[in-house]
């Protein structure tokens, strides 16, 4: 990596929270084929370059976000190399934000592109942005809908260091009441002390045929593993996540794709040789009627 890009990780690294938009073309919104009406997904690409990178891909107006994606595109060299920082949905339902930082202390030299996304459709019942921020070095952190359910989720790394915290999970529980987050550290990497991690959940009342999915790999991923799924017949996306399994900070999440109205993939890399242990991963997404 370059100087200036070394400069360009840094600025990013004070910015962390904020809602940076390193974006260059939009795609437009387009109308779900099926439930929940007015359903649509918007996409953004970023820069192509060797820099750390957030984008924000915006809701419509007249809509609110459900859910969103991120990933590596058209940039299979990064995988290994680049993570998901942050993952989240914006408080007043404008948008998802999403930020990928090259992981740990090594900066890697190739050019890579980020795509954001979000899942957005006119603001359902008891519609609301749950955020909740863990205690200091604390890995694991939950938002919960209380009486409501989960339609989205998200989670965000606070003063992580430049790619030092990184996330390998975003998962909402099999009730759909609450939306869990990890972040971990790369290993070696040294992260800043007192970093935390804020998870999020997109909450609404009673959304109708509400369901989770989920798919997994076997528990002795290697190298390079994903995953993909699809909502029933009928059914439509609000949102999708990943975990990644006993990676520990070794294994870096590449990228939570939302297909089309009905359809998920995920996928995760090993980085610098990968856990000495076994590891597996998961894809979620939450569909609706």
């Amino acid at each position: 990596m370059s100087s200036s890009a070394r400069s360009g990780r840094a600025v990013l690294g004070g910015l962390a929270g904020v809602a940076v938009t390193v974006a260059m073309a939009t795609v437009p919104a387009a109308p779900a084929a099926a439930d929940p009406p007015g359903l649509v997904k918007v996409g953004v690409n970023s820069a192509r370059n060797s820099v750390d990178k957030a984008v924000t891909a915006s809701c419509p107006a007249g809509t609110v976000v459900t859910g969103g994606g991120g990933y590596l595109a058209a940039s299979n060299s990064a995988w290994g190399h680049v993570g998901i920082e942050r993952f989240e949905p914006l408080a007043g339902g404008t948008g998802f934000v999403v930020t990928m930082r090259e992981a740990g202390s090594v900066d890697f030299p190739d050019d890579w592109t980020l795509t954001g996304q979000a899942v957005c459709a006119p603001a359902p019942a008891g519609w609301q942005v749950v955020a909740t921020t863990g205690p200091a070095e604390s890995q694991y952190v939950t938002a919960s809908c209380g009486t409501k359910r989960v339609i989205g989720m998200g989670g965000r790394i606070n003063g992580g260091g430049a790619g030092d915290v990184l996330l390998d999970q975003v998962v909402p529980a099999a009730d759909l009441r609450s939306v869990t987050a990890r972040g971990v550290a790369v290993p070696g990497s040294g992260p800043p002390a007192g970093w935390s991690v804020t998870a999020y959940a997109i909450c609404a009342t009673n959304p109708a045929g509400l369901e989770r999915i989920s798919v997994s790999t076997s528990p002795d991923a290697t190298g390079h593993a994903g995953v993909s799924q699809s909502c029933p017949a009928g059914k439509a996306l609000y949102s999708a996540g990943a975990d990644i399994v006993a990676g520990n900070g070794a294994v870096l999440l590449s990228g939570v794709n939302i297909i089309d109205s009905d359809t998920t993939s995920a996928w995760a890399d090993e980085y610098d040789g990968g856990p000495s242990n076994a590891w597996s991963f998961l894809g979620y997404g939450i569909c609706g009627s």
